[in-house]
């Protein structure tokens, strides 16, 4: 998995986002189990920057027309920031420009720090009726509360709750649609993302394996304020799968960026599974 984000250059410098990965799946006793690792890398208008190292590992159970999953993900987060950026204190009121050489004011202040960081999730999925298939999920960030400051402060990061609920709904032959929504909330701040994808089966069933697709999105907060517009566009193709989206920003913001927003790609590549699905026993033919 690779995907790259780029966002708000129409303002400044853009915040872009990349992210590499891989997981699998292997069984032990005939159980399902999967591993995985995922590497972010998180630049903010080119002065801070986020880079984490996640690892993941899950349980999956099927029992009859219902899958359940359990999982967790450790990781290390490490922060940083350019430490040739100016402060408030800075500004030199004769020239009414910032100087790197004036005292910032921030004597305790740290360049760089680093964190243990676990987060934790569960999922459900359940064919309801031929043509519909249930998915959702509950997630929680910063589980162990880590602690986050450049200062000499007691910071520490508050959980992040997510829910994510969606169907596959196989509309007509070779038309599915995915409508789905994702709500996560932490402190005082919340986003809301809800819109659909539309497939359209290359192949000679429901099948979306082998598909084309288009989406719309929102995203706003809990508190009616309205952030974003997201297409979609992309195809799966069989163990490949590509996608590109952009986010209209319809936000108080748009004044200065005149509704452009995010540009973000995406490309996954499938293995083929090896596990073995049906068992012979050969015998001597009479």
């Amino acid at each position: 998995m690779i995907n790259y984000r780029s966002q708000w250059k129409e303002v400044a410098k853009p915040y872009t986002t990349e992210s590499v990965g891989g997981d699998m799946n292997f069984y032990v006793h005939n159980e399902k189990i999967s591993a995985g690792l995922l590497i972010i890398n998180d630049k903010s208008a080119g002065d801070l920057q986020e880079s984490s190292i996640q690892l993941s590992l899950a349980y999956h159970k099927a029992i009859g027309k219902n899958t359940f999953h359990i999982g967790v993900q450790p990781g290390l987060t490490m922060k940083s920031y350019n430490p040739t950026q100016t402060f408030p204190d800075q500004l030199d009121w004769g020239t009414g420009q910032f100087n790197s050489a004036l005292p910032s004011g921030e004597n305790s202040l740290s360049y760089r720090l680093h964190y243990f960081d676990l987060n934790a999730g569960i999922g459900y999925d359940r064919k309801l009726i031929d043509h519909l298939d249930l998915f959702s999920s509950v997630a929680v960030y910063h589980v162990n509360s880590p602690k986050e400051t450049f200062l000499g402060t007691s910071n520490k990061l508050a959980a992040r709750e997510a829910l994510s609920l969606g169907v596959n709904w196989y509309l007509a032959p070779k038309v599915t649609v995915q409508p789905s929504l994702c709500m996560m909330g932490t402190d005082k701040a919340s986003e809301f993302l809800f819109g659909a994808r539309a497939f359209y089966s290359l192949g000679s069933d429901y099948s979306i394996a082998k598909a084309i697709f288009i989406g719309v999105y929102g995203r706003q907060g809990f508190a009616n304020l309205s952030d974003a517009c997201v297409a979609v566009l992309g195809a799966n193709y069989k163990n490949y799968y590509g996608g590109v989206s952009y986010d209209f920003n319809i936000s108080q913001l748009h004044t200065a960026t005149g509704y452009r927003g995010a540009f973000e790609v995406s490309f996954i590549y499938t293995g083929i599974s090896t596990h073995l699905m049906k068992t012979q026993i050969p015998c001597d033919r009479y």
